[in-house]
């Protein structure tokens, strides 16, 4: 079972830090790095192949395609909570049931190409709502369900989803180093053209 990367201080597996500088560039990061994502889920699919992308390396592991989809999904729903917090007091932001998803959604199936766009689109759309905020706007909290309930600021949330963009990002050249490709079917043999006969060369008799 993989471990569950952690909500605050320097990510051990990723490099992410949440205490690193100010929100901007921070934000500037996660879009370029969704991009990046979503590239390396495309590119696979494009060589080897989708059912590339579709391969768990163990049974618990998600596969590169389920990890992209996870993405994309995180980006839509952080970008919605930083909306609630702006015109709800103190919200209960509501679980986004991530395991659930994988089976309720089918990501093993989705095309590689439409997760990908989707990835960028929302990555955009994240970063300029997360851009918008008023130093005041950052500090606004929310109640948090990951890891625990607990109370989270803007500010936190929106590092939180460059930290998940980043690790699964990571997850996705993990995952496609540690896949075999399936094989490709080998071409069928195609029949020998007829020969055609040549004429036969007949001597002139004088």
């Amino acid at each position: 079972m993989k471990r569950q990367p952690p909500v605050e201080g320097v990510c051990g597996e990723c490099g992410f830090d949440y205490d690193a500088g100010q929100l901007h560039p921070v934000v500037t990061t996660l879009v370029r790095q969704a991009a990046e994502a979503g590239m390396k889920l495309t590119s696979a699919a494009a060589d080897p192949g989708p059912e590339f992308v579709r391969l768990r390396p163990e049974p618990e592991v998600w596969s590169a395609i389920e990890y992209a989809c996870h993405v994309r999904d995180v980006l839509e729903v952080q970008r919605k909570r930083i909306a609630q917090a702006l015109v709800e007091y103190r919200p209960t932001w509501a679980p986004m049931d991530r395991k659930g998803r994988v089976s309720q959604e089918k990501y093993e199936l989705q095309d590689p190409n439409q997760v990908a766009v989707a990835i960028i689109r929302f990555a955009q759309e994240f970063g300029a709502a997360a851009k918008a905020l008023t130093p005041e706007q950052q500090q606004i909290r929310g109640l948090y369900n990951y890891p625990v309930v607990m109370p989270r600021t803007l500010d936190w949330v929106i590092r939180h989803t460059a930290h998940e963009i980043q690790h699964h990002k990571h997850d996705i050249v993990t995952v496609l180093a540690r896949v075999t490709p399936p094989p490709k079917p080998k071409p069928e043999p195609q029949p020998e053209a007829l020969k055609s006969e040549e004429p036969v060369a007949t001597q002139e008799i004088a």
